[in-house]
């Protein structure tokens, strides 16, 4: 009987121990998620960060390169003297999708090729002469205004040829 006892007894200690040791575990196990979920949350608040940098780079050498092409095609414009007749100013259209810039231009009597006009296309990688003319004038502007419309068609939001 006393055997039986003190046998009991030990059983008590090992249930009571079984107990205590899982609550121990348990505590362990939850201060561990809360360090993983707080961790969690600090990288993906870095990660917001750095994604908004980013965005706001693009944003702005975006900007850039429109003021680059604007100031470019400034700097291109002929005119000829108001009694002329013929008297043409370069014509632009600036497209935009998400962070991408395109420039469509019609310009007009380019001495560097002996053309009346000629349409170009520009983007991050260069220029692109896409028609030109040596008689007609029309030619081009009417390439031109549907080179923007097949622009818009593709997704990008254009300015109209001025």
């Amino acid at each position: 009987m006393k055997k039986i006892m003190i046998l009991m007894i030990m059983m008590g200690f090992v249930g009571i121990s079984a107990c205590a040791s899982n609550e121990t575990m348990d505590d362990a196990e939850s201060d561990a998620k809360a360090k993983a979920e707080t961790m969690k949350e600090e990288q993906s608040a870095a990660a917001e960060e750095k994604k908004a940098a980013a965005e706001a780079d693009m944003e702005e050498k975006a900007d850039e390169a429109v003021e680059q092409a604007e100031e470019k095609v400034e700097a291109t414009t002929m005119t000829e003297s108001d009694s002329d007749a013929n008297a043409s100013v370069n014509l632009v259209s600036t497209c935009k999708k998400d962070d991408y810039v395109r420039v469509i231009s019609v310009v007009y009597d380019n001495p560097e090729t002996d053309t009346v006009c000629e349409v170009t296309y520009e983007k991050s990688s260069g220029v692109q002469t896409l028609w030109s003319a040596n008689n007609e004038r029309d030619y081009c502007l009417d390439k031109a205004i549907a080179f923007v419309e097949k622009q818009e068609g593709w997704g990008w939001t254009c300015s109209a040829l001025q």
